[in-house]
């Protein structure tokens, strides 16, 4: 918060003076404004404020202070007018922009939350704070795929950036179903958070909350269902063998017979995929492939092929899970975003598949498919 003192004010300011008398309570009216609002005395503050503002003309400082004098007091639409004047009078100000945004985010003013964002970082590198901003601002309107984006934009700008972990747990447990991904956002909202933050607790609760989902969604046996895991690895590697030496009739039986032993064997299910794949069989392979992925939550090649094979079948909402686990697991892996661009041009949300579209060019290594991807994102409304 910007707290001159009054003499820098008015050294700044230009007065609208009807004689000395006048100039004298307009410095008055500063000192005592600034040193109400150092004590806290909102009330008072915009009392002084007000009355140096009928001659100061051209303070920024002023309506800024005053301003955050009425944030304080809830006064959102007094506060929003007087930023909006302190810009007007200090138009690169980047501080009193992001306090504007900040107001219109209380205000639900999404859209002009986040222009008021965007304009703050033209011109900035990446900024954690800000991003986590726009992130709010995309959610609060609807716009979760940009939140996302926007919040894996600021952790990659600052990973220790609290608030920006705890906004993504949030999107990915309540927007995103993925219990596992949630946990780990919120841990380490807690490693790095103030623990005076007001989240801390709601973060341990929900952490509690979410474990018992993961719990139920483990992936169980029937009652009577025996496994033999060991017999089952002695299978897959009979398997392996067998698929290398290209008798695929032979792999296969073998990837069978120890998903039999062991129902719960991961790389039996995952290579009796990709048989079934080759084959052309994509239905079946569509099938263990989500078993593979239960299994095994976090295993990026299953997720990855699980997608692909969404995306051949057309299953885009299948596929839509699929990468979005994968980006949770691995932010930085630019084909995810790539895939994603695509799902979702193909469920009509060209708005989201710009997003995703320029989240892989910012990633991706230069070369042909970068530009591709580059043009077409243009082509997208944002």
């Amino acid at each position: 918060m910007k707290r001159m003192n009054a003499a820098g004010m008015m050294l700044m300011a230009t007065l609208v003076l009807t004689g000395g008398c006048s100039q004298w309570l307009s410095k008055r009216a500063l000192e005592h404004g600034v040193a109400a609002m150092k004590q806290g005395d909102y009330k008072t503050a915009v009392v002084q404020f007000e009355k140096a503002s009928r001659h100061i003309v051209d303070s920024p400082d002023l309506y800024y202070n005053l301003a955050k004098s009425y944030e304080q007091l809830n006064d959102l639409d007094k506060a929003q007018k007087n930023f909006e004047t302190a810009l007007n009078l200090k138009p690169n100000d980047t501080d009193c922009m992001m306090c504007l945004g900040e107001i219109l985010l209380k205000r639900q003013k999404w859209d002009e939350a986040t222009a008021m964002y965007e304009k703050a970082s033209l011109g900035m590198p990446p900024d954690a704070l800000l991003l986590t901003a726009l992130a709010k601002a995309a959610s609060g309107a609807g716009r979760t795929d940009a939140a996302r984006i926007y919040l894996i934009r600021a952790l990659r700008a600052d990973p220790n950036y609290a608030a920006a972990h705890y906004d993504l747990g949030c999107l990915y447990r309540d927007v995103y179903m993925l219990p596992p991904e949630a946990i780990e956002q919120f841990d380490a909202f807690l490693r790095m958070a103030d623990p005076r933050d007001p989240h801390v607790a709601g973060a341990r609760e929900k952490i509690l909350q979410l474990k018992q989902v993961v719990g139920r969604q483990a992936m169980q046996l029937q009652a009577g269902v025996k496994r033999d895991p060991a017999a089952a690895v002695k299978l897959v590697a009979e398997g392996d063998r067998q698929r290398t030496a290209k008798q695929m009739p032979k792999a296969e039986k073998a990837y069978r017979d120890a998903l039999a032993a062991d129902p719960l064997c991961q790389d039996a299910a995952f290579n009796l995929a990709l048989i079934c794949k080759a084959k052309n069989n994509l239905p079946e392979a569509m099938k263990l492939l989500l078993r593979a992925a239960n299994m095994e939550p976090l295993r990026q090649t299953t997720l990855l092929e699980a997608a692909q094979t969404a995306l051949a079948l057309k299953d885009y909402a299948t596929a839509g899970r699929m990468l979005d686990r994968v980006i949770a697991i691995s932010p930085t892996f630019a084909p995810a975003y790539a895939s994603l661009a695509i799902v979702r041009q193909s469920q009509n949300q060209k708005a989201a598949a710009r997003v995703y579209a320029e989240q892989y060019v910012r990633l991706a290594p230069p070369g042909p498919d970068r530009d591709r991807y580059e043009a077409w994102a243009r082509t997208l409304p944002r």
